[in-house]
């Protein structure tokens, strides 16, 4: 393999479209019907500042008239809505949601201004980064001529926890002043962004065909002049990474710069390492097996699951085996601090702190646990619920019980899942009368009764 150009820069910069018409746009749904998601993008900048215009317009004049009129006779600015205001794209990493933006303001001529919002979570931070952002000039524009700006949000689902309480409702404050349009990213759906979801038009994003993957994967293959990769090694790739583009350019770019005389599969297959089972076990080692700081360290230190992907699995496994409330409320705290020092770690690239973030997160979880039983016995691992592509997933036991309270109360099966069940399972660990109640109302069987046991 070969490649002609600086081997500094990413190949997913590199290969970035800087138009929309150099783009495979992604499928994308709005409330379960396909749009074209490239055209009504166009259309909501386009639209935006169409109405924002009028609407500027008329306020200037209510703020001349009210200035001369006592305040009991002031009449009420105007406020675009936000659904014209704000936009949320929402699907799994690497499926070209932040490609689309900066190729939309490319293709209109404007400066795009980005934040992450797993970085600037809290409510000052996120005042600080935007509030001079959506106002309709800066200090800079009155020096230079400025671009129209698009403003986003990346990584909108990051926002959770009692530290980010006060970011959801700011963002909505920004949405409801902004003078530029802002398009949000989010990987997952989350229950904690519902009022956001209610205000903003949301577009579910889906992966592209292993095809369309594959086509733009052999026009990089050819551009680098990468030999020795095979249709079927390049297959293997597409596959392995489900749809997400970015991925596929990360590997063909790490094996390109692989040693030359080794086989393209063992390349391909090491960056593929986090199989099921080695989490499975590691996971299951993790919270049966060790006991202290300097174990759990040795145990991740050896495994090769992305740090990111185990966190997800460690997240959703944490009630599995730690059933007392102050353990589990002492492990969470762990993970959240874990999470704000990845965050760290992401904005500033302080990648020594990576050590750090795995004590926490694993050994953390380790030390929380006080009360231990030599005769645990076997515990069921269960997948994250929002995994690395980005989509929510049921058990068999919750799918069944989801659609029987969904016959008798109008909730979606992530409300189900995440609030009513739990709700259920606490009712009915109450009293035996409570469960036989529940169970004759939801008209559950022996099954779905031991589930809420």
């Amino acid at each position: 393999m070969a490649i002609t150009t600086n081997s500094n820069i990413t190949w997913v910069e590199k290969y970035r479209p800087k138009s929309t018409k150099e783009m495979a746009p992604p499928t994308a749904k709005v409330g379960g019907h396909k749009v074209d998601l490239t055209e009504e993008l166009h259309r909501f900048v386009v639209d935006f500042f169409k109405e924002k215009r009028k609407i500027n317009e008329t306020n200037k004049i209510i703020r001349a008239y009210n200035r001369t009129h006592e305040e009991k006779d002031h009449k009420e600015e105007l406020k675009l809505a936000s659904n014209k205001a704000a936009a949320l794209l929402e699907g799994p990493p690497g499926v070209g949601k932040t490609t689309i933006a900066y190729a939309l303001a490319n293709d209109l001529n404007m400066e795009v201004v980005e934040t992450n919002a797993s970085d600037t979570r809290t409510k000052n931070d996120l005042e600080a980064k935007l509030n001079e952002t959506t106002k309709s000039r800066g200090i800079m524009d009155f020096i230079v001529e400025s671009k129209k700006k698009l403003i986003l949000i990346d990584e909108i689902d990051g926002i959770y926890g009692v530290a980010d309480r006060g970011a959801v409702p700011t963002i909505l404050k920004l949405i409801e002043d902004t003078q530029f349009p802002i398009i949000m990213c989010s990987n997952e759906y989350k229950q904690n962004l519902q009022s956001l979801y209610k205000k903003v038009r949301k577009f579910e994003i889906y992966p592209l065909s292993n095809e369309e993957v594959s086509k733009i994967a052999r026009k990089i293959i050819k551009k680098e002049k990468i030999s020795n990769l095979s249709e079927k090694d390049l297959s293997l790739i597409v596959e392995k990474n489900h749809g997400d583009l970015r991925g596929v350019i990360n590997d063909l770019q790490g094996i390109s710069q692989g040693s030359l005389d080794r086989d393209a599969k063992e390349l391909i297959l090491k960056l593929n390492r986090d199989s099921t089972e080695e989490i499975f076990v590691l996971i299951r080692d993790l919270f049966q097996k060790t006991n202290t700081l300097i174990e759990a360290r040795s145990l991740t230190d050896k495994s090769d699951v992305d740090y990111n992907l185990l966190y997800k699995w460690v997240n959703e496994n944490l009630p599995t085996f730690i059933r007392i409330n102050k353990e589990i409320a002492q492990a969470l705290e762990n993970l959240s601090l874990a999470d704000e020092i990845f965050g760290r770690i992401r904005k500033n690239q302080y990648w020594s702190l990576l050590p750090y973030f795995y004590d926490l997160f694993a050994g953390g979880v380790v030390l929380s646990r006080k009360q231990r039983r030599t005769d645990e016995g076997f515990r069921r691992i269960m997948f994250p619920r929002f995994t690395s592509t980005g989509f929510f997933s049921l058990s068999i036991n919750e799918k069944l019980l989801v659609e029987k309270i969904q016959k008798k109360y109008k909730i979606s099966d992530i409300e189900a899942v995440q609030d009513f069940i739990p709700f259920l399972k606490t009712l009915c660990n109450s009293s035996r009368k409570k469960l036989k109640d529940v169970g004759e109302w939801f008209e559950l069987d022996a099954k779905e009764k031991k589930f809420l046991k």
